[in-house]
C-alpha cells in the first residue's frame, strides 16, 4: 500500500515502526476492530542484523496465531549456546532442558516482513516505505507527520532504540551504555553448521551464528568509541580485531556477503514508557543488550500489554511491567558481565559488572 496524499486522514491509532513491537501492537488493535495505521520507513528489503530467538517466544508467536506464518520462514534451529566467557575454552549450554524446545536463527527482515503482513492481513493499513518525520499534539488530538498528515487519537512509538516519537513528547532516555556492534555476513561454500558462539574479548565480546540458506553472520560488540579509534567500519579495522580472537576467527570462513554494519546496541529505560494519547513499545520503551536475547521476546510482550491500555487499560499496569523488565535486566546484565574477571581493568568490562572505571581513559 503506498501512502495516501490526502492531508485530512484519520485513524484511531497511528505506529511508528514496523518492526516486531510495531507490528504486533497493530496486529492486536485491529484484531479488537481499531483503525490502525502503521509506518515502516524501509520496504523489508534491506540487511537487518540478524537474531537468535530464545526458547520463549515460541508459546509467544503460538498465543498470536502466527506459529504457521513463523514456520513457513524456514528459519534455522537453535540448540545450544557455546561461549569462551570467563575462561578461555569454550562451554557449551543446551536448550535441551527448555520447557519451550529449540530457539531459532532468523533472517530478521524476513521475520519483521512475516509480522507486518499478518497485520496487514488483519485490516491494519500498513504503509511501506513511509518514516514518520514528526508528531505534534494539537488541541484536536495528535499529527503525525509523514508522507501525509494523519490524525490520530492515540501514537505508538516503534521507533526502535532511538525512541524519537517519545522524546519529541517530553519523555528522556536513562541510557546505561554505548554499545555498538560491527557485523559481516559470510557466505559459506556449504550449509552453514553449528549454533551460536560467543567469545569475550578485552574490549567487547564476539558473535558468530548461522543465518538461513548457507550464510554466517559475525559481529564485534564494544563501546562506540572503541569502535572509532579501532576503526571497526573498515575491513582492514575489523579485520585485525577479529584476527586476535582466539575462537571467532576460524569461524569467519567464506566470503563476505556485503559490507561491514556498524548499529547502535545501547541499553536505555525509557522514562515515562508512556504519556497522554501515547506509549512506546519494544527497544523504543527497554532496550537490552543482545547478549540477553531478549529484545524479541520483550517486544512481543510489550506489544501486548500496550494494545490492552490503548484498548482500555490502565496505563500504570504497563509503566510498572516496563519498570519490572529494565530492574531484572541490570541485574542480570551485571551478573552476566560479572562472570567474565579476565578483563576487569578494562572499562568495557568494569562498567557493565559494575564496578567503578579507573581514573585513566577509555582504552
Amino acid at each position: 500500500m503506498t501512502a495516501p496524499n490526502r492531508a485530512d486522514v484519520r485513524a484511531d491509532v497511528a505506529i511508528a515502526g514496523g518492526g516486531p513491537a510495531g507490528a504486533v501492537t497493530a496486529l492486536l488493535l485491529a484484531r479488537a476492530g481499531a483503525d490502525v495505521v502503521l509506518f515502516e520507513r524501509s520496504r523489508y528489503d534491506t540487511f537487518r542484523l540478524g537474531e537468535t530467538l530464545p526458547p520463549s517466544v515460541n508459546p509467544l508467536l503460538r498465543e498470536l496465531g502466527l506459529w504457521d506464518r513463523f514456520r513457513a520462514l524456514r528459519s534455522e534451529p537453535s540448540y545450544q549456546t557455546a561461549s569462551a566467557w570467563g575462561a578461555a575454552d569454550p562451554a557449551e549450554r543446551s536448550f535441551v532442558f527448555s520447557p519451550h524446545g529449540h530457539g531459532w536463527h532468523v533472517d530478521r527482515a524476513r521475520f519483521d516482513a512475516m509480522l507486518a503482513k499478518a497485520a496487514e492481513d488483519a485490516g491494519v493499513r500498513l504503509l511501506r516505505g513511509a518514516a514518520v518525520r514528526r508528531v505534534t499534539r494539537t488541541d484536536h488530538g495528535l499529527i503525525v507527520d509523514a508522507d501525509a498528515s494523519i490524525r490520530a487519537g492515540a501514537v505508538v512509538d516503534a521507533t526502535g532504540r532511538g525512541a524519537r516519537i517519545a522524546r519529541s513528547l517530553g519523555a528522556t532516555r536513562d541510557q546505561l551504555d554505548r554499545l555498538v556492534c560491527a557485523a559481516r555476513v559470510f557466505s559459506v561454500p556449504r550449509q552453514t553448521v553449528g549454533d551460536t558462539f560467543i567469545e569475550a574479548a578485552p574490549n567487547g565480546w564476539w558473535y558468530a551464528s548461522p543465518l538461513p540458506e548457507g550464510r554466517r553472520l559475525v559481529a564485534f560488540f564494544t563501546d562506540a568509541g572503541h569502535a572509532a579509534s579501532a576503526r571497526l567500519a573498515r575491513g582492514d579495522g575489523w579485520g585485525a580485531a577479529l584476527a586476535r580472537t582466539e575462537h571467532t576467527r576460524r569461524l569467519a570462513s567464506g566470503h563476505p556477503a556485503g559490507k561491514i554494519h556498524v548499529a547502535t546496541c545501547a541499553s536505555h529505560e525509557l522514562c515515562p514508557a508512556a504519556g497522554d494519547s501515547w506509549i512506546a513499545v519494544g527497544d523504543a520503551a527497554l532496550a537490552v543488550d543482545p547478549l540477553s536475547s531478549g529484545g524479541v521476546a520483550f517486544a512481543l510482550r510489550s506489544a501486548g500489554a500496550a494494545a490492552r491500555v490503548l484498548l482500555g487499560s490502565d496505563r500504570s499496569t504497563y509503566e510498572s511491567l516496563v519498570a519490572s523488565a529494565a530492574k531484572e535486566y541490570r541485574e542480570i546484565r551485571s551478573q552476566i558481565y560479572g562472570w567474565e574477571q579476565r578483563f576487569m581493568d578494562r572499562d568495557f568490562w568494569r562498567m557493565r559488572a559494575g564496578e567503578p572505571a579507573p581514573a585513566a581513559s577509555q582504552r
